[in-house]
C-alpha cells in the first residue's frame, strides 16, 4: 500500500538512514573525546606521580610540589 509517506520499505530505509547518521555522529564524538583523553593523560599523570614520589620522601614536599604544579597549570590556561 502506497500512502502519503511512501511504502513501508521506503519508510524503513529512511529510518535506517537517520539512525546511521546519528550513530556516525556519536562515534565521531566518542573518538574526539578519547583523543583528548589520550593527549591529556600524560600531562596530568606526570605531575601527580612526581608529587606522590616527593610526598613519600617527605610529605610537605609533595604538597609544595603539587601546589607548584597547579600554579604552573593555571598560568598555562588562556
Amino acid at each position: 500500500m502506497v500512502g502519503k509517506r511512501g511504502t513501508r520499505r521506503e519508510r524503513w530505509q529512511a529510518a535506517g538512514a537517520r539512525l546511521r547518521e546519528r550513530a556516525l555522529s556519536a562515534a565521531g564524538t566518542a573518538a574526539a573525546g578519547a583523543g583528548l583523553g589520550v593527549r591529556t593523560l600524560p600531562g596530568v599523570a606526570g605531575p601527580l606521580l612526581i608529587s606522590y614520589g616527593l610526598w613519600l620522601a617527605w610529605p610537605p614536599l609533595g604538597f609544595i610540589a603539587g601546589g607548584g604544579f597547579l600554579l604552573w597549570a593555571d598560568r598555562r590556561m588562556p
